[in-house]
């Protein structure tokens, strides 16, 4: 496992202590959970934007209002009438 020497202000050290302490893990492993989240969203923020790179996005606006104009109250859709909404049938 790699180290890593980090200078943080005082108070900011105090706060994230804090909240670590709050959460019931160590500085250490507070630190490592919110530096590994953060690479999670970014990482995922890039595969979205490849994978919507090119498509429609006023047409898939579109579509996922419309899937969501059809939501009614009460008991959940079945498996087959979700499938066919993504399909637009």
């Amino acid at each position: 496992m790699a180290r890593l020497s980090l200078r943080v202000k005082d108070s900011l050290k105090r706060k994230v202590a804090g909240l670590a302490e709050r959460e019931g893990v160590s500085l250490n492993n507070f630190i490592n959970a919110t530096l590994a989240a953060t690479v999670a969203q970014e990482e995922a923020m890039a595969f979205f934007d490849e994978r919507l790179r090119g498509v429609d996005l006023p047409a898939v606006h579109r579509r996922v209002m419309g899937i969501m104009g059809k939501a009614r109250p009460g008991k959940e859709p079945a498996v087959e009438e979700v499938e066919s909404a993504i399909r637009g049938r």
